[in-house]
């Protein structure tokens, strides 16, 4: 552990410890209070009522005022407040008292009983005062203690430590007083300058701010002479002390205008989003827990108005939060989120509580007043349920139109979206849709793509209005780097984020470089089953405007859709594929099948072929063989003979036929290359057609060139070939001529 780690535990330690000396003081001395008769107001220990009242108290019913001096009780004058409070819890309960009061000059007479203080009236009037201060102190202290990067931590946990002091000990101040008062005093008088001194510093740049130092003497230098004039005139002249009271509670007002002047000045000069956006939360809690507190201490103390200081505490307690929030948080988008709830959720609160007091000026006069007839609340109950929603919504639709200037219709973009990731599309073509629907729709100027596809982790880019090299590298690496640094439970990163945020710092140059790589100022991530898959970087928008909490949140929810579809698209698209290939396969079997059914058509056509081509020659030899067998023939036995061995001979040659053929199908046939005297070989085949048209009108004829003499083939396949041609032709020829024609190439 280091040594600055060690250094703030201590002086953890040591606030710590003081504050709870301080705390424990004040509850202790408070306690005996507690079930105790007291006047119905609380003096200083000049003599003046302090300004914090609750409705119920007698002195709030009977007129008693802030800043009135007590001069006398029943007739008799007294000198301190312990007096007044000895003589009242001496006196039984509610017992009527006659005061004698100064008030502007001049001296009023009002009777106050006593009232008995309750543990609720301690927790209302000064529980608010302590429990307001034990929150400063630990909103302001966590800056510090968290090192924030931010000058600004150590001078808001100083100004809080004031606050807390003034407001632990402001029971002490109007009781037993067993503190000092200058410590509160001066607590009270330098909250207002630490104040404007936190504006210098998260207003200013590092070189800017060394020109404020001579400011900075003079607002504490104020707040100085203010603790020393209300030191110096506690005990003097009431109305003297009356204008230093006044003016410190001016001065607390101007503080909280110069404040929100600074920021107001800042927010004009050009910055990041995220920095534009951190003063605009400090600008709103500044506002609602800065300058309306203030404003009604003035109210109260110029003017006397009647408002308990103590209720104004509870706005307070926002300005401090508002501005520990915006140094711990480096998301542009949960600042945003807040300045909007904030404002919105303000608005809503002024809203009803317009109603209600519109409620009560005209509807009291007709049914009755709120503390004596239930009607008023019971109707504002039932105006609340039927106006709160559309109360809501219509402030945030102002509030987006008007301070966030919103371009578009979330609630469009989200449904035109969810109708395209619905579709089953190809990976790439939705991609491009949805990434060209989102730069339109936002009016932003490039957008890019960058998506891990199935599970075989093919890259996929897609870019809308941007120029540029491919960036599908850049996809692996960051993939990596996102898992290692934020895993899945970060979605997105702005440029600003990246630049000043401390979850950033293990990989804020690589996370630059890519911002820098793909022209980016916002990433987020797309995960699909707990792993992030693919991101989407986009650009500036058009008008100039930096990306909203609800940019944001919508950016994010379509990531997601579109991750799921994209995944959802890649499996349609290796369906696809498979269909296809199981298409082409299923169009192959078919092409196949009908020409197995095709040679089988043919080879029963062969059988039935052969047959017949078999019992031709064999009918004929049987039939010859049987007159020759005859005893009883007659006839011309040497041309019976000669057509039994024609038809033996044909049947040898159409058996050689089917041997040649098993021989082709089997793959075992073999060439016997030879030189052939081509002319024996045609007059072989030409006594053999003699034989075949004998006594048919059929004229063969046979034609050679006379180059034509020896070639080199296969004998036996030749003539084969040709007897089997010769065959056919005389099958097929009724009558004409058949010519056997050869010519050399």
């Amino acid at each position: 552990m280091d040594l600055l780690t060690w250094q703030r535990r201590g002086l953890l330690a040591v606030v710590g410890f003081l504050a709870f000396l301080v705390v424990a003081g004040t509850v202790v001395s408070s306690s005996q209070w507690i079930q105790q008769p007291f006047p119905g107001f609380f003096l200083y220990g000049n003599l003046t009522v302090a300004p914090d009242f609750l409705p119920d108290w007698s002195g709030n019913r009977e007129g008693i005022r802030f800043l009135d001096r007590v001069v006398a009780v029943n007739g008799q004058k007294i000198t301190d407040s312990k007096t007044l409070y000895d003589l009242v819890r001496q006196s039984p309960l509610r017992s009527p008292f006659r005061y004698i009061v100064e008030r502007g000059g001049q001296e009023v007479e009002l009777t106050i009983p006593s009232g008995r203080f309750s543990f609720h009236d301690w927790l209302l009037s000064y529980g608010i005062y302590l429990l307001a201060g034990v929150g400063f102190l630990a909103i302001g202290f966590t800056p510090f203690y968290l090192r924030s990067s931010s000058p600004a931590a150590a001078p808001l946990f100083i100004m809080v430590s004031a606050i807390f002091f003034w407001f632990s000990t402001t029971f002490d101040f109007v009781t037993t007083q067993w503190l000092p008062k200058e410590a509160r005093i001066f607590a009270f008088a330098l909250t207002p300058s630490a104040g404007i001194h936190l504006g210098f510093l998260l207003t200013r740049g590092s070189r800017r701010r060394r020109g404020y130092l001579p400011y900075l003497i003079l607002v504490y230098a104020i707040s100085v002479g203010l603790g020393l004039a209300y030191s110096v005139t506690f005990y003097g002249r009431p109305e003297a002390w009356h204008w230093v009271l006044r003016l410190g509670y001016g001065y607390s007002c101007v503080a909280a205008l110069v404040f929100l002047g600074l920021l107001w000045a800042e927010l004009q000069r050009p910055a990041s989003d995220l920095e534009s956006r951190r003063l605009r939360v400090i600008s709103f809690g500044a506002l609602l827990g800065f300058f309306i507190p203030t404003f009604g201490t003035v109210l109260a103390s110029f003017f006397s108005w009647e408002i308990p200081y103590n209720l104004l505490l509870i706005p307070a307690v926002f300005f401090p939060l508002s501005v520990a929030y915006a140094l711990l948080k480096y998301s542009l988008f949960d600042l945003d989120l807040v300045l909007k709830v904030g404002l919105s959720r303000g608005a809503l609160t002024g809203a009803l509580l317009l109603v209600y007091v519109l409620l009560v000026a005209l509807v009291a006069p007709l049914v009755g007043i709120y503390g004596q007839d239930p009607l008023v609340p019971l109707f504002f109950s039932v105006l609340v349920v039927i106006l709160f929603n559309p109360l809501l919504r219509g402030i945030e639709a102002a509030v987006d139109r008007y301070l966030f200037r919103k371009e578009y219709d979330p609630m469009q973009l989200q449904t035109e979206a969810g109708a395209l990731v619905k579709t089953l599309s190809r990976p790439r073509a939705l991609a491009e849709k949805i990434v060209k629907l989102i730069a339109e729709r936002v009016n932003i100027d490039a957008v890019l793509l960058l998506f891990r596809v199935g599970d075989g982790g093919r890259p996929l880019a897609v870019a809308v209005d941007r120029q540029g090299a491919s960036d599908e590298d850049v996809l692996a690496s960051l993939c990596l780097l996102w898992g290692r640094q934020f895993g899945t439970n970060k979605k997105g990163v702005s440029r600003d984020e990246a630049e000043t945020d401390p979850a950033c710092r293990g990989v804020r140059a690589e996370l630059l470089e890519v911002f820098e790589r793909l022209k980016a100022e916002l990433l987020i991530s797309m995960t699909f089953e707990e792993e992030v898959v693919g991101f989407v970087a986009l650009g500036t928008k058009r008008s100039g405007r930096g990306y909203s909490a609800d940019d944001f949140k919508l950016l994010c929810l379509l990531a997601d859709q579109l991750a799921l579809a994209l995944q959802n698209g890649a499996l349609f698209e290796e369906s696809e594929r498979t269909k296809e290939q199981y298409q082409l396969l299923y169009d192959e079997s078919q092409t196949l099948n009908k020409r197995l059914i095709e040679v089988d058509r043919q080879k029963k056509q062969f059988v039935a072929n052969i047959s017949h081509e078999l019992r031709t020659p064999i009918s004929t030899i049987l039939g010859y063989s049987e007159v020759l067998l005859d005893a009883s023939f007659g006839g011309d036995a040497r041309a019976v003979l000669e057509r039994v061995v024609t038809n033996g001979q044909e049947l040898s040659h159409l058996m050689d036929s089917l041997l040649d053929f098993s021989r082709v199908e089997t793959g075992s046939t073999t060439v016997d290359v030879q030189q052939v005297n081509i002319r024996e070989m045609l007059h072989s085949l030409e006594i053999m057609a003699t034989r075949l048209i004998k006594g048919r009108p059929i004229r063969f004829r046979i034609e050679i060139e006379p180059l034509v003499e020896v070639i080199e083939t296969d004998p036996k396949k030749l003539q084969q070939i040709l007897m089997q041609l010769l065959t056919n032709a005389v099958k097929f020829t009724e009558k004409g001529e058949i010519a056997l024609e050869m010519k050399s190439r």
